[in-house]
Order: C-alpha cells, then structure tokens, then sequence
C-alpha cells in the first residue's frame, strides 16, 4: 500500500522527469520515461536489462532504434539536467563543482572513444596501461543534512577522443562554459585534483576579469613555482618594475607562521598544521592566488605537505581546505556509475549513441540523488535498511525501495500529452491493489 511518504517521493519524481521531458519533442517523451525509469531500477548498462525492470509496451527493438536514430540530442538533455541539479543547490552559498577524469574498460578495438590509458590506481591485478574510454565528467556536490555526508550529483560527461588535438582539458573548459550559460547569477566553485590545474583550465575561467565568475580550488604539485608578492620600492627606479618578489622555497615556507586546527574533514576530525600566504603563481602569469602549505597529524607523526591554491584571495587557510574536501564525493561517485548502474556496460556502436545512453544513465542516477538529498526524510521513511545507519540513505536504497513501487505503473500512459507532464495514476494503483486483495481472499 502507498504511503504518504510514497506519494511525496513519486510526485518529486514526477516533477523532475516533467523538467527533463521538455529536451524533447513532445512524441519522443514517452519512450524517453520508459528508458529513464528503466535506468533507475536497472543495475545494468545495457538497454534490455532496462527495459526488463520496467513494464514496456512497444518493440525491444525499437527502443535501440531511438537511442541511436531518434531525432534528439543529447546535449539538450544535458542542459537541462545542469539547470535541474543546480538549481536544487542552496542559494545563499556557491555552487560547488567537481572535475574529474575516470576509464571504462574496452575489449574491441572498433569501440568509439578508445585509446590506451595509464592505469593511476596502481593495483596489482591490473595492468599499467589499459585500453578504454576515458570519460571527463563535471558534477555537483550537495551536503545531506541529516547525516551531513557529501554527495556528488553528474551533470555533463565527455569522453576523450581517441586521436586528435583536443586534450581533457579543452574539454573540461568547454564544459564549464555550458554550465556557466545554463546557470547566470550564482557564484561557481571549481574544486579539482593536481592534474587538472593547470593555466589551460584556470586562465579561461579566471580571465578577462572573472568572466566566467567561476573561482577555483585544487592541489598543485610542489615543483610549481611560486612568488611572494614583489617589495614596494620608496624611489623608482628605471625599467620595468618587479613583478616577482622571493622564491618560495621549503626554507622560506617553514619561516611563516605555523597555526594548528582540529578540522572535520574525510569523515572525522583531523588535527591540520597549515601555513598559508597570498603569492603569485607563475605558472598563472603572476596572479595571485592563496597558497595553503597543510600537514596532517597522525599516530607515525606528521604527513608531507602539499600545496593547495585557490583563485580567490580573500579565501582565507581553513576555506581553502575545507573547499578541497568536497572534491573527494566524485570518486565514490564513479564508482556507483560504473558498478552499481552498469555504465561500464555501455556497448553502443557509434559516439554518439554512447553518448546519448551515457547522460541518460547519468539523469537516472541524479533523480535518484536529488531525492535523497531534497525530499531526505521521506527517503529515510521508505529506503531505511535495519542494518544501515538510521540517518543514512543512499540512491542504491532509493532504487531498492522504488523497485518495488514503478513497475506497478504504466510508465508510457503517465504522460500527460495535454498538459505536458508525467503524473503518476494513484487512483488507478489504488484500484488495482482493492482487486488483488479481493482475489487472494
């Protein structure tokens, strides 16, 4: 029987396939639900194993045709899930966005987007180099308030094309230009690990005078050269002036000041001994940035330092760190793409296909997201498992509990060609279940 808690999360859920509906022609929305549910319920990547969850009412194979033929574009459906999944964010604070870069492993050599990739995690059983597509992907990173965990949402992905001049970083560029046009007024935050800050990401977000309004936050290696700000002179001098002061070198860190703070970072509070200081980045031309030089304390002592660097000046030490932290929810993130929503079964033939199939994947998994973070108590009600933390909900449990609700309903007739949106049919359901009783007694 539907609960009151039910009702609420399938009327969000409703509301959200209403909003991604419109990317599409009004004839090509029923088939878009069919596939966008089957993707939420299905564990795999393939189109069949979708379609199997749900109760489909037209042609297997006419659901390929679609994906691969049909008369849409995927970066439609892009745009309007960067527009979604933003605007759920908190408008008093920045939208934060993660970058990253993750490989599907390939077999064939005829499949689209493949190239041989280095193998960074390093594990044993696999080798150092491997033959894949390599998926650069932007997301959103939310705080759950009732257990105060981080979740990444995706928005946009691209992969790296197999040969050519366009490196992962034009890509990620172009990317951020799609979601700084679908999304005017808000204050972004870029948080990024050590490869992707480099002058060919920083400088288009950064210049003319903060075009783009996007402010960034990343680790950069030690070997970058960084400047303190130059000496102001009493008499000028001939020549152009000092644009680099002192070189700041591991001697003339250790001779700033030193401070110490018991921070909640990575799951648990952290004692940090930082120093911190506005220098100018060579590498940026000689923009100032705020440098954060940070070591953890631990039981064997002290860990290395690693810089950390943010665009914004007026950032003070602890803002830094704290914004790098909301980097790290985009791993996990991958990893339930990848394993638990079967994008590392994504077989299609042709870029484009895998594309369109990739963002659809990609839609699923963020409703399912933005319910446990936006509707959380209703999630909790209905996905809460006895051997999970009370307070803890993810979109593996909202999948679970939904499984058992949308295959009762027809996806394809709950769109309402009249008004242009999908509504689930409660009456109807209610009806179907009356009967059931009646037959079993």
């Amino acid at each position: 029987m539907l609960t009151s808690d039910h009702r609420t999360i399938l009327r969000e859920l409703a509301f959200y396939t209403t909003f991604l509906a419109r990317a599409l022609s009004p004839t090509a929305v029923p088939t878009f639900c069919e596939l966008l549910f089957g993707c939420m319920l299905s564990g795999d990547g393939f189109v069949t194993q979708a379609l199997l969850s749900i109760d489909y009412q037209c042609v297997w194979s006419s659901y390929h045709h679609w994906i691969s033929h049909g008369k849409w574009r995927w970066k439609h459906l892009a745009c309007r899930l960067i527009r979604l999944v933003c605007s759920k964010a908190p408008t008093d604070e920045p939208i934060t966005l993660a970058l990253d870069d993750w490989v599907i492993e390939r077999y064939s050599d005829k499949a689209p987007a493949c190239r041989t990739h280095h193998q960074h995690s390093k594990k044993r059983n696999r080798p150092t180099y491997i033959w894949g597509q390599c998926w650069v992907s932007l997301a959103v990173i939310f705080e759950r308030a009732a257990d105060e965990i981080f979740t990444a949402i995706p928005i946009i992905s691209f992969p790296a094309p197999a040969s050519g001049n366009t490196s992962k970083l034009k890509i990620a560029v172009a990317m951020l230009k799609v979601v700084r046009e679908e999304v005017r007024g808000r204050v972004l935050r870029l948080v990024a690990d050590c490869w992707f800050m480099n002058a060919t990401l920083i400088e288009p977000t950064i210049e003319p005078t903060l075009a783009m309004g996007i402010e960034v936050i990343g680790q950069i290696p030690r070997n970058r050269a960084l400047y303190a700000q130059p000496v102001e002179l009493l008499k000028k001098k001939r020549g152009r002036p000092r644009k680099y002061g002192t070189k700041m070198t591991a001697d003339e860190v250790e001779k700033l000041s030193e401070h110490k703070a018991i921070v909640w970072l990575y799951g648990k509070h952290r004692t940090i001994r930082y120093r911190t200081m506005i220098c100018r980045a060579k590498f940026l031309k000689g923009r100032e940035v705020r440098v954060v030089w940070s070591r953890f304390e631990n039981d064997k002592g002290l860990t290395e330092s690693r810089i950390f660097i943010s665009t914004n000046i007026e950032h003070e030490g602890l803002d830094v760190l704290r914004g790098y932290r909301k980097r790290w929810p985009i791993e996990p993130m991958f990893n339930q793409l990848k394993h638990a929503f079967g994008c590392r079964h994504l077989w299609q033939q042709k870029l484009r296909s895998v594309l369109r199939w990739m963002h659809l994947k990609m839609a699923a998994y963020a409703l399912l997201q933005l319910l446990t973070v936006c509707k959380n108590q209703a999630c909790l009600s209905i996905s809460s498992l006895p051997w999970r933390d009370q307070d803890t909900t993810t979109a593996g449990m909202m999948r679970t509990a939904l499984s058992k609700i949308i295959p009762r309903f027809p996806i394809r007739e709950g769109w309402n060609r009249y008004w242009q949106k999908y509504e689930f049919d409660f009456d109807r359901l209610t009806d179907q279940l009356v009967c059931d009783k009646g037959k079993a007694v």
